[in-house]
C-alpha cells in the first residue's frame, strides 16, 4: 500500500524526506536528486531481520492418546477405560465434535488448534533524521531492527552510508551534539547512550571485555538450565543474571497428550530459540563503542543537549513517559547526576526543544492541553500556551491532543523565535511565536491531510511540511511579509499569517505502492505518540 513522506530533514539547500525505509533527496525545487535504499541480505531479506527457524511441525511419532473414562453406555467400549479413540486424538475431522463427559456436555472447537502465526517482522521505516551543523553527516534511525544509520552527504543530495550500529534497546530520541562528534540516543527501555558520529575501530581491550560480559552471561543461561532458582533465591539474583536467565519449559513430548498441548509445547520452543537468536544477534552487533550515561525508571521519550548561558556547561535534558523532565548533567562521567526537574505536566511528554536564540528557555509539550515554557535550569515553569482550543476549531469533537512534533527557527526580521507544533491526526499546523517569555499563537494553516513533520530552510526563510496523503505530496510554506500577502493567497487560518502555501509538489521517481505492511500497522507507525497516553490498566500496574 502507499506510504507518505513522513520524516523530513533540511541541510542547506536539499531536503531529504523518508519514505518507509528509504530516504529521497530533492532540492529547494523539490526536484528528485537521488535515493538511498534500505540495504538487503544477499538472501533477499531486510538487513537487519531475524534469520531464525520457523516452527516445525510436531512430530510424527507422539505419544498415545490420553484415555478418558466415559459414562456407561456411551458408544463401544462401555466402561471404567474406555477411549474415546479419535475425539481426543490429532486426527480431528472438520466438523466440531460434542463429547459427553460424566453429565457435562463439551464441545470441540477446532478453531482453537490453529497453527502458530508466522506474520512477518515489521519493516524497519525510517523512525527519525538528524544531521550536523555543519550539514556534512546525515544520522539516521530505523525501528524495529533498532539501528542507527550514519551517512555522509556531499552537499549535492548524495549519501554515502559510514556506519550501521544496532543498539540494545529501540532509540526513540537521538540527538547530535553541538561538535558533531558525539550521538546521544534514548531508549524506550530508559537509557541514553553516548557513541561517536564516526566509529573507531574496536579496541583489543574493549573485544575483551565483551567477551568477558558475553561469557558471564551465557553462564548465567547454563545455571538457569540446570536447575530451576526457588523463588525466594531468584529474589536474590543480580540484575544482569535475572535478564540473562532463559525460560526452559518443563514439559517435553513424552509428557503432553492431546494437540492443543503439543501445538503449545512447540510454540514455547519457538519463543526461545527466537529469543537465543535476537541475543546472539544483539551480542554481534553490539561491538561498537558506546557508554551508558544515565537511566530513567519509565520509557524515554526526548533527549535535548543544552547550554547554560551563565556558566556555559553542558547539560542533559531527558523526558519521559511519567511527565518527568530530567535535568542531569553533560559531562560522560558526571551524567548520572541530577540537578533537577521540571515538574508540571499530568500526562506524558513527548517533545522537547530549546527556542532558537533563547537558550535559556525550554519548550515541551506531550498529552497536556498546553505547551510548556521552562526556565530549565531553575526548574521553573514561566507560563503555558493552549494548543486544545485551536485543535477544536479544526476538529471540533477533539478532546485530547498528542503532539507528534515541536519544531523551532528563528525569524530573520526580529530575530524572535517561531514554534511549529503538529497534533497527530489534527489537519493543520500551529505556528506560535516566542515574545519575550510567553508564546503567541499567530497562525493555524490548514492543511488536506495530517501533516507528518515540518522543517526550515534557514538560507530561504521557508518551510517544508509533509502530508500523509497517498502520493506523499510535501507542501512547502513560503515566508511572506504580512503586507505583501495577496488576499487569495491566503490560507485559511486564525489572526495574520504569514506564511504561504505553495504548490509545489516533488518530482520524484515512481515509489513502490505495494510495500508489506498493513494499514492498521501503517497508522501506529506513523502516529506513535497517542500510545503514550495512559490507561486504565497502566494506573493500576
Amino acid at each position: 500500500m502507499a506510504v507518505p513522506y513522513h520524516v523530513l530533514k533540511v541541510c542547506g539547500d536539499v531536503v531529504f524526506a523518508a519514505r518507509g525505509s528509504n530516504i529521497y533527496s530533492f532540492n529547494l525545487s523539490l526536484e528528485h536528486l537521488s535515493t538511498w535504499n534500505y540495504p538487503a541480505k544477499a538472501d533477499g531479506k531486510p538487513c537487519g531481520s531475524s534469520s531464525v527457524p520457523q516452527a516445525a511441525s510436531p512430530a510424527a511419532e507422539v505419544p498415545p492418546s490420553k484415555r478418558r473414562r466415559l459414562e456407561a453406555g456411551q458408544g463401544e467400549g462401555t466402561g471404567a477405560g474406555a477411549d474415546i479413540g479419535e475425539a481426543s486424538n490429532g486426527n480431528a475431522t472438520a466438523e466440531p465434535e460434542v463429547l459427553e463427559v460424566g453429565n457435562r456436555r463439551r464441545k470441540k472447537d477446532k478453531s482453537a488448534c490453529k497453527e502458530p502465526n508466522n506474520t512477518p517482522l515489521e519493516k524497519p521505516f525510517v523512525q527519525g533524521l538528524h544531521a550536523t551543523t555543519d550539514g556534512r553527516h546525515l544520522v539516521a534511525v530505523t525501528g524495529s531492527d533498532k539501528t542507527i544509520w550514519v551517512f555522509e552527504h556531499d552537499g549535492a543530495g548524495k549519501l554515502i552510508q559510514l556506519s550501521q550500529r544496532m543498539m540494545p534497546k529501540r532509540p526513540c530520541s537521538i540527538v547530535i551534539t553541538p561538535d558533531n562528534q558525539t550521538i546521544l540516543s534514548a531508549d524506550k527501555f530508559g537509557d541514553v547512550y553516548s557513541l561517536p558520529l564516526i566509529p573507531s575501530p574496536f579496541t583489543e581491550e574493549q573485544k575483551q571485555q565483551t567477551s568477558k560480559e558475553d561469557n558471564e552471561i551465557k553462564s548465567a543461561d547454563n545455571a538457569s538450565k540446570d536447575a530451576t532458582p526457588e523463588p525466594s533465591r531468584s529474589a536474590t539474583l543480580s540484575t544482569a543474571a535475572a535478564a540473562a536467565a532463559q525460560f526452559k519449559p518443563q514439559a517435553n513430548e513424552f509428557t503432553v497428550h492431546t494437540k492443543r498441548n503439543r501445538m503449545a509445547l512447540e510454540n514455547q520452543k519457538l519463543a526461545l530459540e527466537l529469543k537465543l537468536a535476537e541475543k546472539s544477534r544483539a551480542a554481534a552487533d553490539a561491538a561498537f563503542e558506546h557508554t551508558l550515561l544515565l537511566g530513567h525508571v519509565s520509557m524515554l521519550t526526548a533527549v535535548l543537549v543544552a547550554t547554560a548561558p551563565s556558566t556555559g556547561r553542558k547539560y542533559i535534558i531527558t523526558a519521559d513517559r511519567d511527565e518527568h523532565i530530567r535535568v542531569s548533567r553533560g559531562t560522560p562521567s558526571q551524567a548520572h547526576i541530577i540537578e533537577g526537574f521540571c515538574l508540571g505536566h499530568e500526562d506524558f511528554v513527548s517533545k522537547l526543544c530549546i527556542p532558537t536564540g533563547q537558550p535559556e528557555l525550554l519548550i515541551s509539550g506531550g498529552g497536556d492541553d498546553d505547551l510548556f515554557l521552562w526556565d530549565w535550569a531553575a526548574g521553573k515553569l514561566v507560563s503555558k500556551a493552549n494548543v486544545l482550543q485551536h485543535a477544536q476549531l479544526i476538529e471540533s469533537e477533539t478532546k485530547k491532543i498528542a503532539i507528534g512534533r515541536l519544531f523551532t527557527c528563528q525569524q530573520k526580521s526580529n530575530g524572535r523565535a517561531w514554534v511549529f507544533v503538529i497534533c497527530e491526526r489534527i489537519p493543520a499546523l500551529f505556528c506560535f511565536q516566542l515574545q519575550d517569555t510567553t508564546l503567541q499563537h499567530i497562525q493555524t494553516i490548514r492543511t488536506a491531510r495530517n501533516p507528518l513533520d515540518v522543517d526550515v530552510v534557514k538560507q530561504a526563510a521557508e518551510a517544508a511540511a509533509s502530508s500523509s496523503s497517498s502520493s506523499g505530496s510535501l507542501a512547502v510554506l513560503d515566508w511572506a511579509e504580512q503586507d505583501d500577502v495577496m488576499a487569495e493567497q491566503q490560507p485559511v487560518h486564525e489572526g495574520s499569517g504569514l506564511w504561504v502555501k505553495s504548490n509545489a509538489t516533488p518530482n520524484g521517481p515512481a515509489v513502490e505502492e505495494d510495500i508489506n505492511v498493513s494499514p492498521q500497522e501503517l497508522q501506529k507507525i506513523l502516529y506513535p505518540t497517542e500510545s503514550l497516553r495512559k490507561t486504565a490498566v497502566d494506573f493500576e500496574e
